[in-house]
């Protein structure tokens, strides 16, 4: 789910079998949730994937996959012509993009079933990224849900309902705050200014656990974290405020 910049290095690094990738799901289209689809596009297919990458994502997922088509399409060429195509299968190089359609705000749509798995999409609120979409995966008798970028919604928990693992954001208000203080010390308005928008389409810590009691969730865990928590400190501190 999402593929910002630096997942395919993280996949690398962890060695995991990148050329069984079949399917990414997107969230929305910031490119801190983008960045790397090229990459695990082109690295999985040249690692040895055999069918085309399907990806799915709200309405504009077209747009964004076949953007990447076109700025990869000189480097796919390149790879074809060095290593020949009985190597990398041409017809596993291009992506195919999957669009999730809603006719309803509270719908939750399934965007595919395989092996018993089955993938559900929802809306989430992030405006002005509209839409915006969060997912539930279910898988004999468990349940992930992935919250994607969003402000509480009245369905959210809904959603959520039973989850063995939620993976929310959790952006801490409180500490963005002191950043800005500090920042107007110095009179840099543009990031004070986007210090403060952002605080408009995210959900806090407390909010998250909210939402995770009245859905019944089995284990919250925080993801898409802001600030970033770069030493033992700033972890202690966001832990602090986020339990107030």
């Amino acid at each position: 789910v999402d593929v910002g910049p630096g997942t395919y290095r993280i996949v690398d690094i962890m060695r995991l079998p990148i050329p069984h990738l079949s399917k990414i799901l997107l969230t929305h289209f910031h490119s801190d949730h983008i960045g790397d689809l090229g990459e695990a596009n082109t690295m999985s297919w040249a690692n040895g994937r055999t069918k085309a990458l399907e990806v799915y994502g709200p309405e504009g997922v077209e747009k964004v996959v076949n953007g990447f088509i076109m700025a990869y399409e000189l480097d796919t060429g390149y790879r074809i012509a060095h290593h020949g195509k009985d190597t990398i299968l041409p017809e596993a190089s291009t992506p195919i993009s999957k669009t999730i359609k809603f006719s309803d705000h509270n719908e939750r749509m399934l965007c595919f079933e395989t092996n018993g798995l089955k993938v559900y999409a929802f809306l989430v609120d992030h405006f002005p990224v509209k839409p915006a979409v969060g997912y539930r995966i279910e898988y004999k008798g468990n349940v992930v849900v992935i919250t994607g970028d969003t402000k509480k919604t009245d369905n959210l928990a809904e959603h959520c309902k039973d989850a063995d693992i939620l993976f929310s954001e959790a952006i801490s208000y409180e500490l963005l705050n002191n950043m800005i203080e500090n920042l107007k010390r110095s009179n840099l308005t543009r990031p004070v200014k986007i210090l403060k928008d952002i605080q408009n389409y995210h959900m806090e810590p407390v909010v998250a656990a909210r939402v995770a009691k009245k859905a019944g969730v089995k284990k919250l865990v925080y993801v898409h974290i802001t600030p970033p928590l770069t030493n033992k400190a700033t972890e202690e501190l966001y832990l602090k405020v986020s339990a107030t």
